[in-house]
């Protein structure tokens, strides 16, 4: 019998659950740093998937590492089994679709399976403007499964259309991706609220669960599309103490996850906490 955790956060909940995403034997690419993506795919190695295989900055295969936002690129690097290049890293893996996992999340997402990470409003005068995609039209597109986390479950993230296409995912259905050379997986993602998934393009988002004290009305109330509401629709699994212990004690005892759950205007003066505590404890502060 599993020892579910009494004590855990959202931002936990969500990082137990995409590292349930990550079979044993995946390869899993760390893109941008995202510490709630790279926990998951920590927690997973050091759990259920030892035999996953992690490809970070120029690292390949690294051991798992305690996240920091000074020593993550050191870290991997310091553990690898070997080293190559970027352009070794996109012919070898994402140009090849040998990548299985790699955790994305973007200003708005919408029904199609598009994401948009460059602005929201009109291009030349956006209300809003993002980071750009970098490698994440190729990841959603060629990767066998596409995951992605939203630490904000709302109307204004989940759209009926994006207002840029960054990114798509335009193949969904497995017997298409196939027929066009890719390896069939669905389109998932983890927010705060759920779990909802796509694997037919002709067919809505589904709830897949919802999370503890979480409602189906919440869910469906803070989608900008229509979603396909199952009879019966199971509670997410809750975090086990150990999972919840390994976090907090090992993979993040800094608090790197809760860095994307903070507002912009708060996120500067966090990271600056966070980065005194680093070099406190390597004896720099």
């Amino acid at each position: 019998m599993k020892n579910y955790a009494k004590d855990y956060t959202v931002g936990e909940l969500m990082c137990v659950t995409l590292a349930k995403e990550i079979e044993d034997g995946d390869v899993v690419v760390l893109g941008s740093f995202t510490p709630l993506a790279y926990a998951s795919y920590i927690l997973a190695k050091i759990t259920h998937a030892p035999n996953s295989c992690l490809l970070a900055y120029a690292a390949v295969d690294f051991r798992p590492f305690q996240l920091s936002f000074i020593r993550a690129e050191s870290s991997a690097t310091r553990g690898a089994a070997l080293m190559w290049t970027m352009l070794e890293d996109l012919n070898s893996v994402h140009l090849k679709g040998r990548g299985d996992v790699e955790a994305i999340s973007s200003i708005q997402a919408d029904q199609y399976g598009n994401i948009n990470l460059s602005v929201v409003g009109e291009y030349d005068k956006p209300k809003l403007r993002g980071p750009g995609g970098a490698g994440a039209p190729e990841v959603i597109k060629m990767h066998r499964k596409m995951i992605g986390y939203f630490p904000s479950h709302s109307k204004m993230t989940f759209v009926p259309k994006v207002d840029v296409i960054t990114g798509t995912r335009y193949v969904i259905d497995a017997e298409d991706r196939i027929k066009s050379g890719y390896r069939p997986g669905p389109i998932r993602y983890i927010t705060n609220l759920a779990v909802i998934s796509k694997d037919r393009k002709d067919k809505p988002f589904k709830i897949d669960s919802v999370h503890p004290g979480v409602k189906v009305e919440d869910v469906v109330n803070n989608t900008g599309f229509p979603l396909e509401v199952p009879a019966n629709i199971p509670e997410t699994e809750k975090p086990t103490e150990e999972q919840v212990k390994l976090l907090r004690e090992q993979v993040d005892p800094y608090g790197t996850i809760n860095f994307d759950f903070k507002p912009g205007k708060e996120r500067l003066g966090y990271l600056k906490d966070m980065l005194n505590k680093e070099l406190q404890a390597i004896g720099y502060a």
